[in-house]
């Protein structure tokens, strides 16, 4: 998949999503919106109500999604047949749409009303799914090949290395230069040495400030007579330098922290998979079987 053609995919599946979820929101707005006891009189009740044909399809429909999301991607990670097929950040991405989708969809199924069982669930699926937004920033910071495999640190060290001749080489670059990208792209303190949070932070307040800082390197560069396509060349080498010197130095810290989100994310996606198997068997126990 090239790059505009992913760009395409990924606007793709947020439009989906949001437009779903806009559309599905309007259209029962009057009927979510108006109190529980009166529910029941409203002219909409028996499409939306968690049974109705709306309702009830709401939540099949946001089940599968998320069950057939966590099974492609676990298949993808694990499953060695499926190694070539495709980048593993694509099938992350589809996953991730799948999996944010399909409980806003569920949480339409219940007309925003939960309890019992059903509620821990729930809220087991919220954990779920802020975990795994958190997971997936903790996951692209752990530098990946092109079909997504985790690189190791000599081939880290070594695509360093071919960004830094590059830019001295062939981008005007001299070492004085170089060293001014590697200061913006480390910490004044030690990498091993900062706590997680400081590390966030590190990463978010660096991430804010990397243009300003830039932008008076390329004032030299500027002052020199570079113009155009090859200025927005060494914009791009210099950022990619940045980027990846800086999740070398961090790549320990951040390959722990994801070994232990799997430790938090996994426990519940069980729990919430469990209950859910137990509403749906009992939905189909007392009759309610939808379209089929």
């Amino acid at each position: 998949m090239g790059k505009s053609i992913h760009t395409v995919y990924v606007i793709f599946l947020i439009a989906t999503g949001l437009l779903s979820t806009l559309v599905i929101g309007v259209y029962g707005a009057d009927f979510y919106t108006t109190s529980l006891q009166d529910r029941p009189f409203h002219p909409q009740y028996e499409q939306l109500k968690p049974t109705g044909f709306y309702g009830h399809g709401f939540g099949i429909v946001g089940t599968l999604m998320i069950t057939f999301g966590v099974i492609m991607y676990s298949s993808r990670k694990r499953w060695r047949a499926m190694a070539n097929l495709g980048k593993i950040k694509n099938f992350l991405e589809f996953h991730i749409f799948l999996c944010l989708l399909g409980p806003i969809l569920v949480l339409y199924h219940t007309t925003f009303k939960f309890g019992g069982l059903v509620a821990v669930s729930f809220w087991s699926m919220v954990a779920v799914v802020l975990s795994g937004i958190i997971g997936r920033y903790f996951y692209v910071q752990i530098p990946r090949g092109i079909q997504g495999n985790e690189l190791s640190v000599a081939e880290l060290a070594a695509e360093n290395e071919r960004l830094g001749s590059t830019l001295k080489k062939n981008r005007g670059f001299d070492t004085v230069m170089l060293q001014a990208i590697d200061t913006i792209a480390l910490p004044e303190k030690n990498a091993s040495q900062m706590s997680l949070m400081e590390a966030l932070n590190f990463f978010v307040v660096n991430d804010i400030t990397r243009r300003t800082r830039l932008r008076r390197i390329f004032a030299r560069l500027e002052r020199q007579g570079l113009r155009g396509e090859v200025l927005s060349d060494i914009r791009s080498l210099a950022t990619r330098r940045i980027i990846l010197t800086r999740r070398i130095a961090f790549l320990q810290q951040f390959r722990q922290v994801f070994y232990y989100w799997h430790v938090v994310h996994l426990p519940f996606s069980i729990v919430m998979f469990l209950i859910l198997f137990v509403h749906v068997g009992v939905a189909i126990a007392f009759g309610y079987t939808w379209i089929f």
